[in-house]
């Protein structure tokens, strides 16, 4: 994250307006994170009938009793990278169903089609571990 994050203000006003769904796919839940139409097109562009190496990353930050995740998404072989920075005191499903399903759908926000670019986790066991992390933080009882 190229942000300069300080003061909760800051983390706050820095978090994912789009936000996210969750999308049953075969009966599996899986989180599904919205972005501009010309973000998603750019993607779909770019990584059409080629190869893809995605690396995803959470990075956790609290204070105690806030709880911010950045989903850094970086498409390694198509020069594209992606923060989204999520407040996992109230996106606690999209990280529980984010370390179930292994997977993470990527859609546009305003269009009318039902594209969606999945992206399988090539770590799925680092999801079960962050998400273990965030609800330890959330939930002050853990500590």
């Amino acid at each position: 994250m190229n942000k300069n994050l300080n003061t909760l203000e800051d983390f706050l006003a820095n978090v994912h307006k789009l936000g996210f769904s969750l999308l049953d796919y075969n009966e599996i839940q899986v989180p599904c994170i919205l972005i501009e139409d010309v973000q998603f097109e750019n993607i779909i562009s770019k990584s059409y009938g080629k190869p893809n190496l995605i690396d995803t990353n959470l990075n956790i930050f609290d204070d105690g009793q806030h709880v911010f995740v950045n989903l850094n998404i970086n498409f390694l072989n198509a020069d594209l990278e992606f923060d989204f920075l999520l407040y996992a005191n109230e996106s606690i499903d999209f990280f529980k169903f984010l370390s179930s399903s292994g997977m993470l759908g990527i859609a546009p926000h305003e269009s009318k089609s039902s594209n969606i670019f999945f992206v399988q986790l090539p770590k799925k066991d680092q999801a079960e571990k962050a998400f273990e992390l965030i609800k330890s933080k959330l939930n002050p009882k853990n500590k």
